[in-house]
């Protein structure tokens, strides 16, 4: 939080403000030890002062804390006072926030009844539960609220709470401040409690001295925004949540900042384009037309290579957009001024996919460029020889795996680096590359990705990085349909689907089927073997293969190829076929389970079809529920083929780590405030003061971002 959890005060341990005793319980339940981490701890929600609390139902088991009314009480049990049948019964009453009602038990403390009533107000502390399908507070404690504003009657842990003068004292202060914080309870430390332990924090906490030199006239004070996003004023907690949400989005904003400062201080080869050279002969020769949108992001990468500066540039774009003949053509730019370029991809299939179209598209021009692929599963022969001819100089472009980045890989005079499907590596894995260059040159980078990117998320993951985008698709590609097919409601649609998948392989065209496991771990699993048994029955005249990530890497590129050429009709796969598969037959995708599938990874499937000049055709099979979120989410993929509108969707539906993948999942500590979806403003503003900042002062920016933890490290490093 711009440096201030490195401050004395913010590294004070707990213990020392709340007793070892309290800390422990802290430390157990939160995971937090000084107090900078116990008040970065923010609360769910608040509870208004003279208004009632919206309690949130949504976790059984969840610790509930709420300011209700009583609104009826049972009658007694028959059978005497809290017996009945032999059973010893609760004691019941219902209670009601001011916009639901619920029903809440306590057992052991039937005397209750004699002054409990209707209309009276409580303070309850309880567990969510569950009876005859209807929510319910299950072990309830509860504590009065008179209406003189005195405390009434208590029980259990509230009771604890104020046996003693200081406890009714701090409990007093919670309840009347205008607002206080709900955090959800956690292993015995109920939400109310965690307000107490708030509140004597803040009052030993001295104040605190902006950590901004230059605070935004607008935001409040750092001081005034760290105690009232704990106990808002009367104005509520908004004022107190823009600031801090400013301080977040502004620390990691000023790292990607210095990142992009040190990266402008580095020197790249200068690669200008050469009239007469491969890349133009290419371009002549391509059999078919670029679309605007590619020959505006080639001239922008054009002039990228050819300055010192290295090239830092993010490239997203539709399934199919084409961004693989953007790169190649950049590669070829940097090949003909006598330099090599490295491609790398996340998987063997893709990388000698990438190999075979690259060595494909320069044929097919006449041009003599040598390309070598690399990867780890190549025989040792292979291996030394792809390793000879890329120290020696006499392959121009490089494909391949993770591979590429090993120790044992020396590259003669590296210009560019092309790294596909960015969100399976990261800045670490680029920058192993990036080291390889020679004279102490910086190679240029080119990073791509088809998981099209909200601005918002690309100026805060990819912040050191200048993004392009492509659009729009190429001539002659048509529009995937995709329909969600709910295989329990209604049957006779899934058999459809079957019927149509035979008829595309009577008229020559190829169908994928993707399941979400190999093996299925219960009754009903979508596994590969359960789904290419279904497969063989209700398509006995199709060739269907099987692949799957655990297959040796030659047994993958042989079905693959088998594939590709036509050798089989059906390919039942995992997510393996995901990304870069090019098989301009294949013209149906059947996704099984499809529930269980990402956004993004949806929308990656399904552009494996429909890539020539044939109609695709995506069947998401569920079970779903019609009203559930699944199926909600399923019937919004399946009415867009805007992948930059289905990027909003995940993020707004999904946590963030999920939209990008696991390399990116540190950003969750690095944005606990920060909403990716509705704060644009916030994190437009804190770029632009980040840039300012560091070019007034790069020592200043260092020191605010110095709490940047290990793990926040580790993700700006990644992304």
């Amino acid at each position: 939080m711009l440096g201030w959890l490195s401050t004395p005060d913010a590294r004070t341990s707990l213990r020392d403000v709340l007793g070892d005793a309290d800390a422990k319980k802290l430390k157990t339940a939160f995971g937090v030890s000084t107090v900078g981490e116990f008040l970065t701890t923010f609360p769910q929600r608040y509870l208004a002062h003279g208004r009632t609390l919206d309690v949130n139902y949504e976790d059984l088991g969840a610790t509930i804390t709420a300011v209700v009314r009583v609104e009826s009480v049972s009658a007694a049990p028959s059978g005497g006072q809290g017996w009945g049948s032999g059973r010893k019964q609760p004691f019941k009453f219902t209670v009601t926030d001011g916009k639901r009602s619920m029903p809440a038990a306590i057992f052991g403390h039937d005397y209750l009844r004699n002054f409990v009533k209707p209309g009276m107000m409580l303070l309850v502390l309880g567990t969510l539960g569950e009876f005859r399908g209807q929510p319910q507070l299950k072990n309830v404690d509860i504590l009065v609220l008179n209406a003189d504003g005195s405390l009434g009657q208590s029980t259990g842990r509230l009771a604890k709470l104020v046996d003693t003068a200081d406890g009714l004292a701090e409990l007093h202060r919670v309840l009347n401040r205008p607002y206080v914080p709900i955090h959800r309870g956690r292993k015995g430390i109920p939400g109310i409690v965690m307000a107490i332990y708030t509140e004597r924090v803040l009052r030993w906490l001295p104040t605190q001295d902006d950590p901004l030199p230059k605070k935004p006239d607008e935001l409040l004070p750092f001081d005034t925004a760290l105690r009232e996003v704990h106990f808002p004023g009367a104005h509520g907690p908004q004022q107190a949540i823009e600031r801090l949400k400013y301080d977040e989005a502004l620390e990691l904003q000023l790292a990607m900042a210095l990142r992009r400062q040190e990266m402008v201080q580095r020197t790249a080869p200068e690669c200008p384009p050469m009239p007469t050279g491969s890349k133009e002969h290419l371009r002549d020769n391509l059999g078919f037309e670029l679309t605007e949108g590619q020959k505006s992001v080639v001239d922008t990468i054009a002039r990228d290579l050819s300055s010192t500066v290295p090239m830092n540039r993010l490239l997203q774009g539709e399934v199919g957009s084409g961004k693989t003949v953007v790169a190649l053509l950049s590669m070829l730019q940097v090949v003909d001024n006598g330099m090599q370029c490295a491609m790398l991809a996340p998987t063997e299939v893709l990388a000698a996919q990438h190999a075979r179209s690259i060595i494909s598209m320069l044929a097919d021009a006449g041009i003599d460029v040598p390309v070598t692929l690399l990867t780890g599963s190549m025989t040792v022969a292979n291996k030394r020889q792809a390793l000879l001819d890329i120290v020696s100089g006499s392959t121009g472009i490089v494909v391949g795996t993770h591979a590429l980045i090993s120790d044992g890989v020396e590259f003669f005079n590296l210009g560019l680096v092309v790294v596909d499907e960015q969100h399976r590596f990261g800045v670490r894995q680029r920058d192993k590359l990036r080291e390889r260059g020679r004279d102490g040159m910086t190679p240029h980078v080119l990073v791509m990705t088809a998981t099209p990117i909200p601005r918002t998320v690309a100026m805060t993951v990819f912040g050191d990085l200048d993004v392009s985008e492509l659009s729009e698709l190429p001539g002659g590609r048509r529009e995937v349909k995709s329909f969600v097919v709910p295989i329990l409601e209604l049957p006779a649609w899934e058999a459809r689907t079957w019927a149509r998948m035979n008829e595309e392989v009577a008229q020559g065209n190829r169908v994928f089927i993707v399941c979400p496991k190999i093996v299925a771990t219960e009754p009903g699993d979508e596994s590969l073997e359960n789904v290419q048994q279904r497969a063989l029955q209700e398509m006995p005249t199709a060739r269907i293969g099987v692949v799957h990530g655990q297959l040796p890497g030659q047994e993958k590129d042989r079905i693959m190829q088998d594939f590709a050429r036509g050798n089989l009709d059906v390919l039942v796969s995992t997510t393996v076929i995901e990304v870069g598969v090019d098989v301009p037959e294949a013209t149906v995708m059947m996704i099984r389970q499809a529930e269980s599938f990402g956004v993004s990874q949806l929308h990656q499937l399904r552009g494996r079809v429909g890539r020539g000049t044939r109609a695709g055709l995506c069947f998401l099979c569920t079970a779903s529920l019609p009203d559930s979120p699944e199926r909600r989410r399923l019937d919004a993929i399946a009415a867009t083929n805007d992948g930059f509108e289905l990027a909003q969707l995940d993020v707004a539906t999904r946590s963030f780590g999920d939209v990008l993948g696991d390399d990116q999942s540190g950003i969750a500590t690095g944005l606990g405030l920060v909403d990716l979806v509705d704060d644009f403003d916030i994190i437009d503003r804190a770029r632009d003061d980040a840039a300012a900042l560091v070019a007034q002062s790069s020592d200043i920016a260092r020191a605010l971002t110095v709490d940047i933890t290990e793990e926040e490290a580790g993700y700006l490093e990644r992304s």
